[in-house]
């Protein structure tokens, strides 16, 4: 027998056994999941805005963008880009900055009338609460004038609008109730003075979208949005 031909004999089966080897482990092992595919970081929310389209959102282009993986407003005509669904009860999460601030604040409007247009949607007494992240501030957008909201404070929120911060916003319709944490720290609670109102203008709270807020001449920027409808838990599931 030609010796040479030694190595070849034995690394045909060799060869052969490694391919199958290989065959085994690409039908056992799950392929790597994409970012669509993975659970979202919050049980029980879905994401509300993916980073790339306004899919599910009003947003007109004459002050929304979307940069960096985040919606920007800022200049034009629209006052705050809101989800095309209403919420009653309700979990909100999301990370927001002003950029630049200019002296300006952020804010999250919930409870008020569905706008009907999307270019200047109506803010002023449409009967929209707002919540300010990530300091806790309160306003009321109530006819027959808009005001401060008073609501009480359980701790400081950061006052450096112009960094990353994580907020979590818990509403319960029925009770009329608010619980708003900011970087795992629960801040403000506000209970409304009449839960069970639901025509009178003046007081009551209904059904409406989640408004993000681009409010004066700063840049508002909101990322990484989540909403858990009619919640399971309550409690504030980002404060530990």
């Amino acid at each position: 027998m030609n010796t040479k031909t030694i190595p070849r004999v034995l690394l045909l089966p060799l060869l052969v056994c490694g391919a199958l080897l290989l065959r085994g482990a690409d039908e056992t092992t799950p392929a790597p999941q994409t970012g669509s595919q993975l659970a979202p970081p919050y049980p029980g929310c879905v994401r509300l805005f993916d980073g790339r389209t306004f899919d599910g959102w009003e947003a007109d282009p004459s002050t929304w963008s979307i940069v960096d993986g985040a919606m920007r407003g800022v200049g034009g005509s629209s006052r705050c880009a809101y989800t095309k669904a209403d919420y009653g009860s309700f979990r909100l999460i999301f990370t927001s900055r002003m950029n630049p601030i200019h002296g300006d604040h952020l804010g999250v409007l919930f409870w008020g009338n569905h706008p009907t247009n999307s270019v200047n949607p109506q803010i002023d007494l449409a009967g929209w609460l707002q919540f300010m992240p990530p300091f806790g501030g309160m306003w009321n957008y109530h006819p027959p004038q808009h005001k401060d909201l008073p609501h009480e404070h359980l701790a400081p929120g950061p006052k450096d609008s112009g960094n990353w911060h994580t907020t979590e916003l818990l509403c319960n319709l029925d009770r009329g109730t608010l619980r708003a944490a900011v970087d795992g720290i629960e801040i403000v609670r506000y209970a409304h003075p009449n839960p069970g109102e639901r025509t009178d203008p003046v007081n009551r709270i209904i059904p409406g979208p989640i408004g993000m807020m681009r409010h004066g001449g700063g840049g508002s920027e909101y990322k990484d949005i989540y909403v858990e409808a009619d919640p399971k838990e309550d409690k504030l599931i980002t404060v530990k």
